[in-house]
């Protein structure tokens, strides 16, 4: 199971969600639904991580992304997401 921040902002037609670490963006209609959206997102990501056989990206540390202006007054929360027991180099 890996851990991965997501950043939620409210929009005119539910949620944006970005996966800040993986440079992902998807959305939602609602909190859930986004969070659902950015967990799909993230194991197509690293399945093609793993398809290329390349190392995912160097995780940025919470407080860095909290600093980040261009994040401000969003929603910060984490999604799990179960990897399978395949190579993935973090």
């Amino acid at each position: 199971m890996m851990r991965f921040l997501i950043v939620l902002e409210q929009t005119e037609a539910g949620f944006s969600v970005q996966v800040p670490d993986l440079a992902i963006v998807t959305h939602g209609i609602n909190i859930e639904d986004a969070k659902s959206s950015a967990i799909k997102a993230i194991k197509i990501n690293l399945k093609a991580y793993q398809e290329t056989d390349k190392d995912l990206p160097e995780m940025i540390s919470v407080l860095d992304h909290f600093e980040n202006p261009d994040l401000a007054d969003l929603l910060f929360t984490y999604v799990n997401v179960f990897v399978p027991d395949e190579k993935i180099a973090v």
